[in-house]
């Protein structure tokens, strides 16, 4: 942050350098001009006034001679006042020059050649106040480069610094007579402004052509990167007649595309903003839910093929006062939005303590934000509860949720290897909805992965599906890891399941999630009386 700051003192003293000496030169070029016009003319005076004197007092040689003598003064003086003159402009030029180059050095981008954001902002404010006096439109697109952290760990900030380079160079192709910004890290945008209204069809056409053109990639040493973005669209006036609401409307769109899968592009609509709102009521709503202890665990088992029990996955619920139950798939994504999915996490572990006493004797499953391991603190805060209710943490399996949201790092390699020493064990949730995860499976210190029940469904169906499966299984088997297909419902996916090699099972077929006292009940001696799927079913 200082390093910062002194960068833009220096620019600030730079360009107070250049106004500085651009106005002495000023006065003193003004002081020059008004000392020769003031020398010139007191030469032309005296000349007026010598002549007649000559004519009565001088003979005609010295006449002549005082004639010459005046004359050649004065054009003496005024080929002087010329040429000083000229330096000065020639001077000046310089300067006014400097001035202008120093002041694009803070307008545009070192990396990118884009305009810096406050320059992009106020281009783009007075684009719109054209827009509105001459019945114009401006059409503002704001987008960022998907993975970039990604590329950026995996690859090295020069390829990072390629990528941003290259995405600016697509823009302009794609958008030409554009304003293209950088507005900071990954983030860029985009205004095209025209005397007429901008259609629909033209921004969805220039959209596609720039994520092909993004697609198709660049070459950087011997491999070609390629690269994705997700695009946020608003209009004006139709959206907005303020800069910073134009901006935030494309920021929200933006966001719509991500949500949407990323590497697409949103229009920005109005009920957006009522989606928002409901999301702040919702997250309110979450909080005062978590203060009051409002929300229930239900446990799920995972058996084996003969149904006998081996672990339980706990699983929150909300039965809102008003609103009756609210859908996990509802709750969970805003929870991790607002950064309440830590506190929602240890509430979970909390209600799990409480209820250990009365569940079989088998490592509990609870489920972990993967922006949850990004928390320093976040060992700690499970630790200190687990030993507040007497709990071993080798009762525990930490399951992380949102898989392809991991970054594979040296940090959350040793993170993870840490709360294993602990006594933990880690989890794989959900695994294959991610780009990176076989990388996963190279680096991250795992005991279990959880097979996404889209895959376990699809087994025998999809080829590709098969393949991929086996060889998750092949790497699971020769790091001597467990495998659990999850989302089994009927006798042919667990036949299926099992063919493929996969151990554990949890879905419908044998239990839905029970409560802590059923759980007792039905599984006083875990492996003793395994799983009927008859009475599941029933």
């Amino acid at each position: 942050m200082q390093a910062r700051v002194s960068v833009q003192q220096a620019k600030t003293d730079e360009t107070a350098y250049y106004r500085r000496e651009i106005h002495s030169r000023v006065v003193n070029f003004r002081k020059v001009t008004w000392l020769l016009a003031l020398m010139v003319g007191c030469a032309l005076g005296l000349m007026v006034v010598a002549v007649p004197l000559a004519y009565g007092l001088l003979d005609s040689p010295w006449l002549e001679v005082a004639g010459v003598a005046t004359g050649g003064a004065g054009a003496f003086l005024l080929m002087g006042a010329a040429y000083i003159k000229r330096r000065v402009d020639v001077d000046m030029t310089r300067l006014i020059g400097d001035f202008k180059l120093a002041h694009a050095r803070q307008d545009t981008d070192a990396l990118t050649g884009a305009f810096v954001r406050n320059r992009f902002l106020a281009d783009l404010s007075e684009a719109i106040l054209r827009s509105r006096g001459e019945g114009g439109a401006v059409a503002l697109l704001v987008f960022d480069v998907d993975h970039f952290k990604q590329i950026n760990d995996g690859f090295g900030h020069p390829v990072g610094d390629a990528v941003l380079e290259f995405c600016v160079r697509c823009a302009r192709k794609t958008f030409p007579g554009a304003v293209v910004g950088r507005m900071g890290g990954d983030e860029f945008a985009v205004f095209i402004e025209h005397d007429s209204p901008i259609s629909v069809g033209y921004i969805d056409q220039a959209c596609g052509e720039f994520l092909a053109g993004l697609r198709e990639g660049f070459h950087i040493g011997h491999r070609r990167q390629t690269v994705s973005s997700s695009i946020g669209i608003a209009m004006s006036p139709g959206d907005a007649t303020r800069a910073d609401l134009l901006f935030g409307h494309a920021d929200i769109a933006l966001y719509e595309a991500k949500r949407a899968g990323r590497g697409t592009w949103r229009f920005f609509r109005p009920e957006i903003l009522a989606d928002k709102r409901q999301e702040r009521f919702v997250e309110r709503e979450l909080r005062a839910a978590i203060l009051m202890q409002e929300l229930k665990v239900l446990y799920q088992p995972i058996v084996n093929s003969k149904g006998d029990l081996k672990s339980l996955e706990a699983l929150v619920r909300w039965d809102h006062s008003s609103r009756g139950r609210i859908n996990p798939n509802e709750f969970i994504p805003i929870a991790e939005r607002s950064r309440l999915i830590h506190d929602l996490g240890m509430a979970v572990l909390r209600q799990v303590c409480m209820d250990m006493a009365g569940l079989p004797n088998v490592r509990v499953n609870v489920n972990v934000s993967a922006r949850q391991l990004q928390l320093g603190h976040f060992k700690e805060d499970y630790i200190a509860i687990l030993a507040e209710a007497d709990v071993d943490p080798s009762r525990i399996t930490l399951e992380i949720t949102e898989s392809s949201l991991l970054e594979a790092s040296d940090v959350l390699k040793d993170r993870i290897g840490t709360l294993r020493d602990a006594g933990f064990s880690i989890a794989l949730d959900d695994f294959g909805m991610g780009y990176s995860e076989f990388n996963q499976l190279r680096t991250l210190p795992f005991d279990i992965i959880k097979i996404d029940k889209s895959y376990t469904q699809s087994l025998g169906v999809d080829k590709v599906t098969d393949i991929f499966v086996s060889a998750v299984v092949s790497v699971a088997t020769h790091l001597d890891r467990q495998v659990v297909a999850e989302g089994v419902e009927t006798e042919a996916d667990i036949s299926r399941a099992s063919a493929a090699g996969c151990g554990l099972f949890q879905g419908h077929l044998f239990d839905k999630p029970l409560t802590a006292e059923a759980v007792g009940r039905k599984y006083a001696r875990p492996g003793s009386s395994p799983v009927t799927r008859a009475s599941s079913a029933a």
